[in-house]
């Protein structure tokens, strides 16, 4: 079962990343004859796929006058290219389909509105993921359930220093080529077994032994030579690995380790307690003695954490009230992006929906498929498709064409060996494979766009395994596959094993603050662990004494530093971006250079729009201004609705100007406050973005 999307962890660790500087606005265009168009931040009024429909605020100063600009309103639709890696969009492609001004006069409007959308058309803007995230409306992107597992794993707690060590069932032997030694297939760690014992790598220089698999394993210094030569010499010795225990699983199973029995401490002021001695998250409500656990983003309620127990699933909108109330600034407060109903839960939900996109060149013939053998394939319940069996691609037969994706690429074929190319349109049926099959992270991955040389393509997060379910996000489907046998083994992706928690901007982290870094196979060929990016992984870390949980500290400028142990590795790769994929990438349509937009240098972004096209500013205390016949004015009905006499509920075909618009006051106060919150998320990404190490 285990491990395929874990190796996305590995491939962020290995990805270059732009240093990206921070985003701000407004933004700027100078034009050839000397005017100035200020467009003000975005306020979004839909999103899907890779287009945006949204509105702004702009403002055009002619070259020869001193005095103020003419304000107005733009709407527009665009397309947008993503980086996850360093979380920043463009706006491409922009239309402009409305332009309002209040402050021209008749002929004016005609000018500037076709100077507006001539400039503002030919231009790109650029936008941080996390400005664009917290201007989302919840409802503006809808989250859809897929059909998850969420039976419990075996959950087990050590009180002392442990590994769990996962096996994909029973042990599965295959000799190692070139040597006398066989290793167990079916499991991501290297187990070595000479003539009489087995012999297991942890990292860091670090060798356990043992009579069998299953039995007691005792850290040893006493290698074979031949076996030491398998992996890499890492740098660093471990440190204190002498007493760490291994715990065995060959079903799936998720270890707590905590230093000593544990102990427990309130959460501020609430019926809630939590352990204080372990990186996971556990708690204790006191009024029922339930106790609950969170893991790959689900929750657990049981009577206990001793034991062997058993342990019953909550869904994340069902939990006790007082989860919601935990404070954000606790050293609990990650645990709200899975607390349906909290702020950090629907940004969640919003961020899982925004996808990485990319350009590929249509004349991409890079992508082969290695089969074990001739082809397999096998149908999928209840849809017209057939997906390879043998083979660690995801390939798939759909009526008299072969399908395959790969690091986020659709390639069609007449046969499923190839020739491949890139392909231009993905059959509605391939969307409807379920999430009960292995590949069912293929159908996050999409075709936006096409012209004559190139293929936009995009995917969201659920292609490496994060999903929405009832108002909030989880890790990894919950089902279990059946991996390939044969001369080659194929496992498929894991949910449990791993240790995975969530991070605001980086999404899902490994065990991070118990790894002691990566080490390489050096027998290779396709007898190895795999996931989207093909990589390696590292060795499930251990815990070496202590505990990493550390409080999250809110600055005066509301920026967030999450303390406590090294970086957590990012699992929001942009694949794209990956030394082996630059060549299929395509260069974009060609773009004058001061055709982008610059940060303006003087004015704050603090000038928004309304729906009908009015313009309105916020001063430092809060209060705000219309603009008004070239004035900044006090407005006298921000908090009365409009309602044309026909239709009674807003119509896209009418003018904006002409629908029903709810108050303006609350509608303004929540975009400002979203453009404030995204600045403050977007400068807190850069200054918890890690170096990288490769």
């Amino acid at each position: 079962m285990f491990l395929r999307t874990f190796l996305v962890a590995i491939a962020m660790l290995q990805a270059a990343s732009a240093n990206a500087e921070p985003v701000s606005w407004p933004q700027e265009l100078v034009s050839d004859t000397g005017f100035i168009v200020t467009i003000y931040q975005p306020q979004v009024e839909a999103f899907s796929g890779n287009s945006l429909e949204g509105r702004a605020a702009v403002a055009v100063k002619k070259p020869e006058d001193p005095g103020m600009p003419v304000f107005g309103a733009i709407w527009f639709t665009a397309r947008l290219d993503t980086d996850r890696d360093t979380r920043t969009a463009i706006i491409r492609d922009l239309v402009v389909s409305e332009v309002r001004f209040a402050d021209a006069t008749a002929t004016q409007k005609e000018d500037f509105a076709r100077f507006v959308e001539q400039e503002i058309g030919a231009a790109t803007l650029t936008i941080s993921v996390d400005q664009l995230l917290a201007d989302l409306d919840a409802g503006a992107v809808s989250g859809v359930d897929t059909e998850l597992q969420h039976a419990p794993p075996r959950i087990l707690l050590s009180t002392a220093p442990a590994l769990l060590v996962s096996i994909d069932g029973k042990p599965t032997m295959r000799a190692i080529e070139g040597t006398d030694y066989e290793r167990v297939l079916n499991t991501p760690f290297l187990i070595v077994r000479d003539k009489k014992d087995f012999y297991l790598y942890v990292g860091g220089n670090a060798w356990f032994a043992a009579r069998d698999v299953m039995w007691p394993w005792a850290h040893t210094r006493r290698i074979p030579e031949n076996i030491a030569r398998l992996v890499e010499p890492a740098e660093e010795d471990a440190e204190n690995i002498e007493k760490v225990r291994i715990v065995m699983a060959t079903e799936p199973t998720e270890l707590i380790v905590a230093d000593g029995e544990p102990t427990w401490s309130p959460v501020e002021g609430m019926d809630l307690l939590y352990m204080d001695n372990t990186d996971s998250n556990v708690f204790l409500e006191l009024s029922t003695q339930s106790y609950y656990v969170l893991l790959s983003g689900r929750w657990y309620r049981g009577t206990g954490v001793i034991g062997d127990l058993d342990w019953t699933h909550v869904a994340n909108d069902a939990l006790p009230s007082a989860f919601g109330d935990i404070p954000e600034s606790s050293v609990n407060g990650a645990v709200l992006s899975q607390v349906a109903g909290t702020r950090q839960a629907r940004e969640a939900v919003l961020d899982n929906s925004i996808p990485q996109t990319a350009a590929i060149d249509r004349d991409d013939k890079s992508f082969t498929v290695t089969y074990d053998g001739d082809p397999a394939f096998a149908p999928i319940e209840d849809i017209r498709v057939e997906y390879a069996q043998n083979t660690a691609a995801a390939v798939f037969r759909y009526g008299n064409l072969y399908y395959a994706c790969d690091d986020g690429v659709w390639y069609v074929a007449n046969s499923a060996t190839g020739p491949w190319s890139v392909a231009t349109e993905i059959p509605d049926a391939i969307y409807r494979i379920p999430a009960s099959n292995p590949h069912h992270n293929v159908t996050y991955v999409k075709v936006y766009d096409v012209t004559p040389e190139v293929v936009y393509v995009g995917y969201t997060p659920g292609y490496y395994g994060s999903y929405y379910y009832s108002g909030s996000i989880v890790y990894g489907t919950g089902w279990y596959y059946n991996p390939w046998y044969g001369p080659w083994y194929y496992p498929r992706y894991p949910t449990w094993g791993f240790h995975v928690t969530y991070n605001p901007w980086y999404g899902w982290g490994f065990g991070v603050s118990w790894t002691y870094g990566p080490f390489r196979f050096t027998y290779g060929g396709h007898h190895g662990w795999w996931g989207v990016g093909g990589y390696r992984p590292y060795p499930r870390p251990y815990v070496g004494g202590g505990y990493r949980k550390t409080n999250i500290n809110i600055n005066i400028d509301n920026s967030i530093n999450i303390g406590g142990g090294r970086a957590r590795p990012e699992t929001r790769p942009n694949l794209y971006n990956r030394p082996e994929n630059r060549e299929r990438m395509a260069e974009r349509p060609a773009r004058p250079t001061d055709r982008r937009a610059r940060p303006a240098e003087t004015p704050q972004n603090n000038v928004l729009t309304d729906r009908s096209g009015n313009v309105y500013q916020r001063r430092d205390n809060g209060e705000w201004q219309q603009r008004d016949n070239g004035q900044w004015r006090q407005p006298s009905n921000l908090d009365r609705s409009t309602r044309p006499s026909q239709p009674t509920m807003p119509d896209r075909s009418l003018p904006h100007s002409q629908q029903w618009q709810p108050a303006v006051r609350p509608q303004l106060e929540r975009d400002f406050n979203a453009r404030q919150s995204g600045a403050n998320r977007s400068r807190s990404f850069e200054s918890q973005r890690p170096s990288r190490r490769r």
